[in-house]
């Protein structure tokens, strides 16, 4: 008669990862801006325990700053899934970021230095490079880290703040809502969104404009008016009919290989 195995030996290994719940977050927040983690996915908490090797307890808890944040939705008996933006918050994004940009850019032509102007220069140069090369989940993600950029030399904290979180909303935006170009794979197509509001001629244009404004050959309202004209250029660009997105693996897509957070040396 074998011998009955002990409730130890059926209970599963507790999870060892060192990782923190900052870093966790920020892991999640990478592979949604990455588009390794589309709108509607479902952030099945058993699964993201596996992916990171930590508690349910802990993801739980890093899923609730998410959902505070607008980028995870969280509804009673169904779980959390990635936000799936709606039209009319869509615009609403929009609208904070032309209000908190405008302060921002204001605030950069009053602190920034020569070497800021050329942190800006090199974002850009890296963004052109991802896009000519094909890149197109770095060329978005360094689209974002432009403004950024911007920010940071600005040093507004709360707008700053404000920004992270209205950056990787406008992430999901681009995701849900930009048109949609078809990708042959293998004889088959795949829908595959494509930012190509976010161009490269329009950051060196504001480059421009940010760094006349500085030298004093320029005015800061010129500058502000073109970031207003930039972000209602991308807003203008979204389609809002779009195919449903298809089933994404959440543990393949988070143990896909990260990309580089800073790509420009500061």
């Amino acid at each position: 008669m074998p011998t009955p195995r002990s409730p130890a030996a059926t209970t599963p290994p507790a999870p060892t990862s060192t990782l923190s719940d900052e870093e966790i977050y920020q892991r999640l927040i990478e592979a949604i801006v990455d588009q390794r983690l589309l709108p509607g996915t479902k952030l099945v908490e058993d699964k993201l325990g596996q992916a990171f090797g930590v508690s349910r307890t802990r993801i739980r808890q890093v899923l609730i700053r998410l959902a505070q944040e607008q980028v995870v939705t969280l509804q009673p008996n169904k779980g959390a899934s990635v936000a799936e933006p709606t039209v009319a918050e869509a615009r609403e994004v929009f609208e904070a970021r032309a209000v908190v940009e405008s302060v921002l850019v204001q605030r950069f032509v009053a602190r920034a230095r020569a070497r800021d102007l050329k942190i800006l220069a090199d974002c850009i140069d890296a963004e052109e490079v991802a896009r000519q090369s094909g890149d197109k989940t770095m060329a978005l993600r360094l689209s974002g880290q432009f403004h950024l950029l911007l920010a940071e030399t600005a040093a507004h904290q709360t707008f700053a703040r404000f920004l992270h979180k209205l950056v990787s909303r406008t992430s999901l935006i681009l995701m849900s809502y930009t048109p949609v170009e078809r990708l042959h794979v293998d004889g088959g197509e795949l829908p595959t969104p494509w930012a190509q509001a976010c161009r490269c001629e329009e950051h060196r244009g504001l480059l421009a404009a940010l760094r006349s404004a500085t030298q004093g050959k320029g005015s800061v309202d010129q500058a502000v008016q073109l970031m207003a004209e930039h972000l209602a250029h991308i807003e203008a660009s979204l389609s809002f009919q779009q195919p449903e997105p298809a089933d994404v693996d959440v543990v393949q897509a988070l143990s896909k290989p990260r990309r580089q957070r800073t790509p420009v040396a500061r």
